[in-house]
Formats: C-alpha cells, sequence, structure tokens
C-alpha cells in the first residue's frame, strides 16, 4: 500500500476542560484534566493510520519523559517512528489547551525539539522521500526545512500536501508552487492571502502555484473554488461537541485518505467532513480518531 510521510510537530497536549476561560489575573476551577499525545504532525500520521494507512513520522523529540511519551503513543497507534530523533539539546514539545463548555479551544504551543528539525535532518532522511507516494506536511517546523522537503518530494514524485497552521508569513512563491493540496481554514486563508473573500483567497493561492486549495470551515462544512464558485460541502452533524482539539488535522487526514482511494476531491471532502466528526465527540486529539472500521462510510457514499 502506498505511503504517506508526514514531517512535523510531535508535542504532548495538557487540556484543561472547563464551562469557560478564566479572566487575566484569575484562578479558576476546571471540570476535567487529561494528558495526551499531540502536535499537528503527529496527529495526522496518527490519524492516517487509524485509517490503515501506511504513514512514517520525520521529526524531533527531547531526551525525556514526555519524548518517551510521545514515541510510545506513535508506535501504539500504528506509525512508522524511524524517522523521529531524539534531542538532548531541548526538551520535547508541548501544549497548553484550554477547552469550554462549547467544545471550542484556545491554544498555547511551546515548540521545543520541534524547531530543531533543520535542512540537514531532512537531507538525513531523503530514503524515506523516495520509498513514499505522498507527502505532508504543516508549519509547525522550521520554514527552511519544509521548504527543502517539498523539494525532495517533488524530486521523487510525490503529491504533496500542506496544513498551513500556525500562520507563518511567506515572503516568496518558491513553498505555494510545491503544493498540490492547501489545506487552510478560513482563518488561516484570510491571514495568508490578505483577502476577506474565500473564492479571492483561493484564487491567489492557485496565482501563486497552488494546485487546489480546500478550506476548513468548521461547523460549515468545508468547500473549493470551482470557475468563481465556492462548492460547500456542509459538516457532518453530530449530538453534541465535545471538543475540537484536532479536528483539523482529523479532516485532513480523511481527505488524503480519500485521495489515495479515488483520487477525487469532491469525495474526499466528504470523507474529511466525516471522519472529523467522529473526532469533535470525544476529548482529546489523537485519542479521540476513529478507526476505519468505526466509520459508517455509507454516509458519503456515491
Amino acid at each position: 500500500m502506498e505511503k504517506v510521510l508526514v514531517l512535523g510537530s510531535i508535542n504532548i497536549d495538557f487540556v484543561s476542560f472547563s464551562s469557560r476561560y478564566p479572566h487575566p489575573g484569575e484562578t479558576f476551577i476546571c471540570d476535567d484534566f487529561g494528558i495526551f499525545q499531540g502536535g499537528k504532525g503527529a496527529n495526522q500520521a496518527i490519524a492516517l493510520a487509524k485509517l490503515d494507512i501506511p504513514a512514517v513520522m520525520l521529526g524531533k523529540i527531547g531526551n525525556d519523559m514526555l519524548g518517551d511519551f510521545a514515541l510510545s503513543s506513535l508506535k501504539k497507534n500504528g506509525v512508522d517512528t524511524t524517522g523521529i530523533l531524539k534531542t538532548k539539546n531541548t526538551s520535547t514539545g508541548s501544549a497548553s489547551i484550554w477547552v469550554n463548555a462549547e467544545g471550542q479551544n484556545s491554544i498555547l504551543v511551546y515548540t521545543g525539539a520541534n524547531g530543531e528539525v533543520n535542512e540537514a535532518f531532512i537531507e538525513q532522511h531523503e530514503d524515506a522521500f523516495k520509498d513514499a507516494s505522498y507527502f505532508l506536511t504543516q508549519f509547525e517546523v522550521p520554514l527552511d526545512s519544509i521548504r527543502l522537503a517539498l523539494k525532495l518530494a517533488k524530486k521523487h514524485g510525490l503529491k504533496t500536501f500542506i496544513d498551513p497552521a500556525p500562520v507563518r508569513q511567506i515572503s516568496e512563491s518558491s513553498i505555494w508552487e510545491s503544493v498540490d493540496y492547501l489545506i487552510p481554514n478560513e482563518l488561516e486563508l484570510k491571514a495568508l492571502t490578505k483577502k476577506n473573500d474565500i473564492i479571492h483567497g483561493i484564487q491567489w493561492f492557485k496565482k501563486q502555484g497552488v494546485k487546489e486549495a480546500i478550506v476548513k470551515l468548521g461547523e460549515k462544512g468545508a468547500g473549493y473554488e470551482d470557475n468563481g464558485e465556492l462548492i460547500l460541502f456542509p459538516a457532518v452533524q453530530v449530538e453534541k461537541v465535545v471538543d475540537t482539539t484536532g479536528a483539523g488535522d482529523c479532516f485532513v487526514a480523511g481527505f488524503l485518505y480519500s485521495m489515495t482511494q479515488k483520487n477525487n476531491i469532491s469525495q474526499a471532502i466528504k470523507a474529511g467532513n466525516l471522519t472529523a466528526s467522529y473526532s469533535i465527540q470525544k476529548k482529546g486529539a489523537s485519542i479521540s480518531f476513529p478507526g476505519k472500521a468505526e466509520i459508517d462510510w455509507s454516509l458519503i457514499a456515491d
């Protein structure tokens, strides 16, 4: 089966669940707390592995307890961890997350070892590109490394996917022109393009060389542009939203999974929406992602 090479962050999430966010200077008692595997790269690799897509992770962790936790979690979920390096220079990345009663979250990220994913590291793992068919990354590792990785992905004929989060300002088009599928949310689209209109934002990306842009619109679903029109696919309705942390990562995995099966963008967006709908009904990021057998695929059958 075709492999997906995932370059990205590996974090541990410290998540507090409360009725509301505390005000500045306020001490507020939360309702629940959990420690989960996180990092957009690790999340997406795990989500893919749970969908039975072979996922190879490229990234760095610290030589510490959090790093051991992350490595064990990735292996347990079926991710190939041979591309993960332990560093003694800094600690494993982490995130402090607040989740309110509506399931919405605010996240503060410490980069840690993710910031050491440099160009030399990418060059050392060029063989991993030779053995994959798809390349997926985000913006939680250094841009120079992402740029080089995209160059290697194109050199070896991989289809490239980018989830451009968190937003990083790109001063030249060398990254965009190497992207086959860009998957921002609405806020990221507007911040990166300086366009308030979704259609204009997508068209701006295409002018920079992006082959296709799919915009995640949260509870409104997701869509793409076709001949100046936004083709929107509504979100799958659920009884209760518990925690939206990692839902975007789950969407990306569902979208990529479907593209490996049918290579149809409309069906892939539906698959992304469906996969993410399972995630938001449970607490945590990767721990909430559904396995392939758990998903009722008949809901999006042609």
